[in-house]
């Protein structure tokens, strides 16, 4: 359980509604069963991660760098996750605080002349796929499902898929990205990073 006062200065940031402690919501959480198939005696060990200490939502960059803040300030450890498929997004100890970014869901821009969208951290590749063919554009959609994070399959260079013939594979296709770095600062890598607009 986290210290109260952590916990308060959570809410004050983001709003009691988007910091739980609740056990179930938590179990939601540490509960894993893609990994299933292990043999019965060894099935705790991969259906079950380290459950967190609590889970925020934040809903902005500036959310996400408040709560990582209050971390540092606290000592706490973090974890961010998108879309949330498999055991790597949840805590790998306990002690760990999950940041669930699934209220950044926005596609901020998409710009049809130059091929490009920008987008939030919990956009998925259904979300994109239908605003961009309104335009008459399609990204590229991973393997994995249109039910991921393009974001995430795109900068964790996983993003192999059918689509990649003709619209190039996640980690080729992403021109910058706009980063909170665990101190809080942000980061602003590529495109961002050029001030070029």
């Amino acid at each position: 359980m986290l210290q109260r006062d952590a916990y308060k200065e959570l809410e004050d940031t983001i709003g009691p509604e988007n910091v739980s402690e609740e056990q179930a919501l938590l179990d939601g959480y540490a509960w894993q069963p893609s990994f299933s198939s292990s043999p019965k005696e060894k099935l705790d060990i991969w259906l079950w991660r380290p459950r967190p200490e609590a889970v925020v939502l934040p809903g902005s960059t500036e959310d996400v760098q408040a709560i990582l803040k209050v971390c540092n300030r606290y000592k706490i450890k973090f974890k961010a996750m998108s879309t949330g498929w498999g055991a790597w997004n949840s805590p790998g100890t306990e002690g760990v605080i999950q940041i669930d970014l699934r209220r950044m869901n926005k596609i901020l821009e998409i710009n049809e002349e130059n091929m490009y969208a920008l987008i939030e951290p919990y956009v998925v590749g259904a979300q994109l796929q239908a605003e961009a063919m309104k335009k008459g554009l399609t990204p590229h959609i991973i393997g994995a499902g249109a039910n991921t994070s393009v974001l995430a399959s795109s900068t964790s260079m996983q993003g192999y898929g059918g689509t990649g013939i003709s619209t190039s594979m996640s980690g080729r296709n992403v021109l910058g990205v706009e980063w909170v770095m665990p101190n809080g600062d942000i980061l602003k890598l590529g495109a961002p990073g050029s001030n070029a607009g």
